[in-house]
Order: structure tokens, then C-alpha cells, then sequence
């Protein structure tokens, strides 16, 4: 089965930038990056941030401001604040080489199980084992777990890694959960271990593992005013991004309406109108001219809006 499972990834893993080279770092980059973000949004952002940042020594000596720069839209922004502090301490305490050992790249900001694990294991080709969304539903199918007990999967995840290479069990199991073994609709037919799983010879794979309850989505309504003259936009820094003024009600004034996006974040949907007109002083607001200034995701999408009226 484990070879079965390493042939088919050899023959049919999609071909990724990250996958080109198995230094350690650049492991490290796209791991954080794809932390709870798809794979095709990854990909221009991982081009970039290795093109300005091609080591570690690179961005642990970056302005924190470009760091963010180059994160802008991509989420979840302690991502890039914890993996720039923890590059400052190998830099300080290993001498800017990502070192070769669990426990201490565990004590490093950010950096949890999963994430020492797929560095150990995918970057240094050790036997460690790694448990993300994947990897839950593909071991949970293989051995008919309707409930994913995580204790039973890391015993089950690290009895496959030590039983072939480490870098191509571990990434077999996560590429066949993102392809074959889908949370909806898995491809069992196409699977290389259709005949050792007990999800699929149940006929209900779907089912398995028990589908989490999930949270019930919250709808926020926004209202953005987008007040710009000569010397830019009257924007406000938080937390190392800009942003444009917004409301829950619109406030007085004579405002036009620009049109409107639309952004999501986790269980929130979020609808923004977007207005152009004057504000009067707002405090902690200054006037910004846009490019080049690290903004959010929704941000941008405010900002296009604009740009679509030229």
C-alpha cells in the first residue's frame, strides 16, 4: 500500500514551485503561506516573496513594512510577523541555518506540530509525521474512522512515515486528500488505495470522517468612504496596513456611491458600498498615496472599486 501510495505521487503529484527544490526554507515559506489559503493563491506570492527574499538571512533583515508589502492580500497577517521574528532568532541564536531538529524549530514563533513536522519531514527528508485537513480525511477513510480521534492519527500518520521516504509519504498523503480523497466527491476509482480502504469498501466515503458542524455565517453590511485629494487618501494605519475609513451607518455628508465588493474571512461575509466624498478629521487618519502601501485584501478590493469608476 505505502508504495502504491509513493508510485502514484511520483507519477501524478501536480508539479508546484515549492516542489522544485527541497531546501528547507523554502518549505518553510510555502507552508506558511498555504496555512489555511489555497494553492493557486499561493503560488505568485511564493514567486515574489522568494524573488525579494531568496534566504532567510534576506528577510530576517527585511523592514518589517516590506514583509507585510509582499503578504498583502494573501491573510491572516501573524503569519508573516511570526515567520519574519522567528527567522530573526535563527539568525541570532544558528547562525541564519534553519536547524536540523525538532524540539527547537517547535520553540520557534509560529511554528506548531504540523509545521515542524512538514520542515522535518519534507525539507530534511526525517521521519516525522504531519496532520493537517488532508491528511485527517485520508488516514480517517483508510481505516474507517467516523470520528478522528487526533491522538490515533499521529500514531497512524507516523506508522506511515516510517515506512517509506519520509519527504514523499508524507507528501503523497496530503496531495491525494487535496485531488483524490475530497471532502466531496472523492475520486475513489482513481485511488491507489481503493483496495485497502475501509471508506471506500463501506460505499459511503463522504461520510467518513463525520462531517464537522459548521459555523453559522455571519453577514456584516460596511459602508466606505473614499475621501482623496491632491495628497492622497485619508487612510489609518492598524496593525501595519492601511485601510480606508469605514462605517456600520454612513455618516452625515454628501456622499456618492461607487458601487460596492463583496470579501469573506473564515464564517463572515462581508458586503462593503463603497462612497467617494469629503470627511471631516477623523483622528489616527492621514493622507496616503496607495501604491506601494501594504494593504488587506478587502482594502484592495475597496480601492478597485474606485479605479473601475475611472
Amino acid at each position: 500500500m505505502i508504495q502504491d501510495l509513493a508510485d502514484w505521487f511520483e507519477a501524478s503529484h501536480r508539479r508546484l514551485p515549492w516542489r522544485e527544490s527541497y531546501d528547507p526554507y523554502h518549505v518553510w515559506v510555502s507552508e506558511v503561506m498555504l496555512q489555511q489559503t489555497r494553492v493557486e493563491t499561493v503560488v505568485p506570492y511564493y514567486n515574489r516573496f522568494l524573488e525579494r527574499f531568496p534566504g532567510l538571512k534576506d528577510l530576517a533583515a527585511a523592514e518589517e513594512n516590506e514583509v507585510l508589502l509582499l503578504w498583502s492580500g494573501l491573510g491572516y497577517y501573524n503569519r508573516a510577523r511570526n515567520f519574519q521574528e522567528a527567522a530573526r532568532r535563527v539568525v541570532h541564536d544558528h547562525n541564519g541555518t534553519i536547524p536540523k531538529d525538532y524540539d527547537t524549530l517547535l520553540a520557534l514563533p509560529g511554528i506548531g506540530r504540523y509545521m515542524a513536522g512538514a520542515i522535518m519531514s519534507i525539507g530534511f527528508n526525517e521521519p516525522y509525521p504531519i496532520v493537517d485537513g488532508n491528511v485527517r480525511r485520508v488516514l480517517s477513510r483508510l481505516n474507517g474512522w467516523s470520528e478522528g480521534n487526533p491522538k490515533s492519527l499521529w500514531i497512524a500518520a507516523t506508522e506511515m512515515v516510517e515506512s517509506a521516504e519520509p519527504r514523499s509519504i508524507n507528501q503523497a498523503m496530503m496531495e491525494l486528500g487535496a485531488t483524490i480523497c475530497t471532502f466531496k466527491a472523492p475520486k475513489c476509482t482513481t485511488c491507489p488505495l481503493r483496495d485497502s480502504c475501509r471508506g471506500y469498501i463501506s460505499g459511503n466515503p463522504e461520510n467518513i470522517p463525520v462531517p464537522r458542524r459548521r459555523k453559522k455565517t455571519v453577514h456584516v453590511h460596511l459602508m466606505a468612504v473614499i475621501d482623496r485629494n491632491k495628497r492622497g487618501f485619508l487612510m489609518q494605519e492598524m496593525n501595519g496596513f492601511w485601510e480606508f475609513p469605514t462605517f456600520d451607518e454612513l455618516p452625515a455628508g454628501l456622499f456618492q456611491r461607487q458601487g460596492n465588493c463583496r470579501h469573506t474571512i473564515t464564517h463572515h461575509r462581508i458586503v462593503v458600498d463603497v462612497y467617494r466624498g469629503r470627511l471631516g478629521k477623523l483622528k489616527g487618519y492621514r493622507r496616503m498615496a496607495f501604491e506601494n502601501l501594504p494593504a488587506t485584501s478587502l482594502t484592495r478590493k475597496i480601492h478597485r472599486v474606485i479605479e473601475d469608476k475611472k
